[in-house]
């Protein structure tokens, strides 16, 4: 029953979202979109993943000898998972198993090889800054250094928390995979806050799971602008320190895909018209844009790599054993 009563909201909330790609069709030419075509990425890690794949696709033989390499440093480490919007109330829990649950095959997977990893106790329908305070206090609970691994919004929380963390915590970080950050922000947010009502319906809802209206806020391009603007000295410095593994995915044609695992379907060809390119919510400018170590992989929308494995397009935890290789091998 509490299952049904939770689910409503969430319904509803992702509703209204569909909703603007309907009948708001007519309000999408006041929503500044970002820049057409893909960016020239800063440390582009294209060259390196091609050496754990075949035919662009993660190979699971390469990319377990590519972990088998990097296991070591990940001794005594704690991999802290900081999961996307929503994330908490729409999607089932990992505990349920390989195939089913947000990026379950992934938890699972670093579970059997003994490396401890946990999903962040955060709202993920909170606010960018209350959840970079619930991960200081989450971190602060151990002394063991840390990797992060986050998704969508997630990023946004970490790097929060880490601009607002001492030289000492950000120490304690061993590596950050941040995958479809809208750190630039989502025009899909911005559009979706220019609708009427339905901010305040978001709200109402969004606190009746643990968070609230201004969380949408955040993920603006709006709002994004102002914080990489406000913090730009801070920015530079954690990603120097730091060097975080960005990565971004894209569908080049909305015709031709034919596994897409997300309710935004609709923004993807929207965005997909306009000549942005995007997995659906994120644009891969915004993924990559603070970083300079990036990976762009086509074929793969926003929920993709954390969807139930049955339905996912990629082998995700092939792909998480490369990415925790080039995260943890900064040659």
């Amino acid at each position: 029953m509490a299952g049904a009563v939770l689910t409503l909201p969430v319904a509803v909330i992702l509703g209204g979202l569909g909703y603007f790609f309907g009948s708001a069709a007519n309000q999408r030419h006041d929503i500044e979109l970002p820049e057409r075509g893909m960016p020239v990425l800063a440390g582009d890690l294209s060259g390196q993943f091609a050496r754990f794949a075949h035919d662009g696709v993660p190979d699971p033989e390469r990319a377990t000898q590519a972990f088998r390499q990097v296991a070591p440093r990940l001794h005594g480490v704690r991999v802290l998972f900081v999961p996307s919007y929503l994330s908490d109330s729409a999607l089932p829990s990992v505990t349920l198993g390989e195939s089913l649950g947000y990026m379950a095959g992934i938890f699972n997977w670093l579970a059997e090889a003994g490396i401890e990893a946990e999903i962040a106790a955060v709202e993920t329908e909170d606010t960018v800054a209350a959840n970079a305070a619930r991960l200081h206090s989450i971190v602060a609970a151990s002394d063991k250094p840390f990797c992060f691994v986050t998704q969508s919004k997630g990023g946004l929380d970490v790097l929060e928390y880490l601009r607002a963390a001492s030289p000492v915590e950000r120490e304690q970080v061993r590596c950050w995979i941040a995958m479809q950050a809208p750190f630039s922000g989502s025009p899909v947010a911005d559009l979706a806050v220019s609708v009427a009502g339905l901010p305040e319906t978001a709200d109402v809802l969004l606190r009746a799971l643990g968070g609230r209206g201004e969380s949408l806020d955040d993920l603006t391009i709006v709002s994004r602008r102002r914080y990489l603007s406000d913090h730009a000295a801070d920015v530079r410095a954690i990603v120097e320190d730091i060097s975080p593994v960005c990565l971004a995915t894209h569908i080049p044609d909305p015709g031709d895909f034919d596994r897409p695992t997300s309710w935004s379907y609709p923004a993807l060809v929207w965005m997909h018209e306009n000549g942005i390119p995007s997995d659906g919510l994120v644009t891969v400018r915004s993924a990559t844009s603070i970083c300079t170590r990036s990976l762009v992989l086509p074929g793969i929308d926003h929920t993709g790599i954390v969807a139930p494995g049955a339905v996912a397009p990629v082998d995700q935890t092939s792909l998480m054993k490369i990415l925790f290789a080039l995260a943890l091998s900064r040659d």
